[in-house]
């Protein structure tokens, strides 16, 4: 593609700007450097990570993690950190258009009964030419039993690159009790938490854009911590390929107090 698709592309699904993007990179480098070599020269250190003077990569570092380099050496657990739990020197700029949640929900247990699916596509899931999720999901609805809450899919797993043939995707009925049905003969229970929920109306090739946006914008923000459960997708509306706008997808984050 062209470097200018690219960029665009790239700004889209990863809400920020490339050139942006590659200075937290690089900050991240050299964070990682400077705790595992507490005596390594700064100077060095910046020309290493792609910065051209000491002043330079010092004005940068201290506006990414609050102190300068030589601070950071003594204590590299006090500063600014990223959400990610296995990144957490990668601070990147969140998307400038906030997001804010539309409620804060206590939810019972409940149980998935669901099929398996595997890959993204462009950072997408469900767009294999293969996988045809909304007739599976019509067949579920025209059960006896159909789902007494709500169609959904979860992420056991987060895709590694935008093309990822291997990230596993759970998708099928949320059932208040388990109950016999040969829909689908795997079962996951969810326990009661707190979740933090959130719209997306309209196309669901773009739900990547709002979970962009709750990870990297709403979350940094919040008064709340992500807890060990699974995020997940419920479907409120049915696909209309005739008008996306209508689509109405709720995105649950498992959240508790900070």
């Amino acid at each position: 593609m062209s470097p200018f698709h690219f960029q665009r592309l790239f700004a889209a699904y990863m809400g920020e700007p490339i050139s942006q993007y590659i200075v937290a990179r690089r900050l991240e480098k050299a964070a990682l450097e400077l705790k595992d070599c507490s005596k390594m020269n700064i100077l060095q250190l910046a020309l290493g990570s792609g910065f051209h003077s000491h002043s330079a990569f010092s004005k940068a570092f201290k506006k990414q993690f609050g102190v300068s380099p030589s601070i950071f050496r003594n204590s590299p657990d006090s500063t600014v950190r990223g959400v990610a739990q296995d990144r957490q020197f990668l601070v990147s700029a969140p998307p400038s258009k906030a997001i804010e949640a539309v409620d804060v929900a206590d939810l019972g247990q409940f149980h998935l009964q669901y099929r398996e699916s595997f890959g993204t596509h462009e950072g997408q899931f469900f767009r294999q030419n293969d996988q045809d999720i909304g007739q599976q999901f019509s067949a579920l609805l025209a059960k006896d039993s159909p789902p007494d809450m709500f169609l959904m899919s979860c992420f056991p797993n987060t895709p590694q690159n935008l093309n990822d043939a291997n990230v596993p995707i759970w998708f099928g009925g949320a059932y208040s009790i388990q109950i016999d049905s040969d829909w689908g003969h795997a079962w996951h229970h969810f326990d009661t938490g707190t979740w933090a929920v959130f719209e997306h109306w309209g196309d669901y090739r773009f739900l990547y854009q709002t979970w962009n946006q709750i990870y990297r914008n709403w979350l940094p923000h919040a008064d709340y911590v992500l807890r060990n459960d699974m995020p997940f997708e419920s479907y409120v509306t049915p696909s209309d390929p005739s008008d996306h706008s209508r689509q109405l997808t709720r995105i649950y984050v498992p959240i508790k107090k900070a």
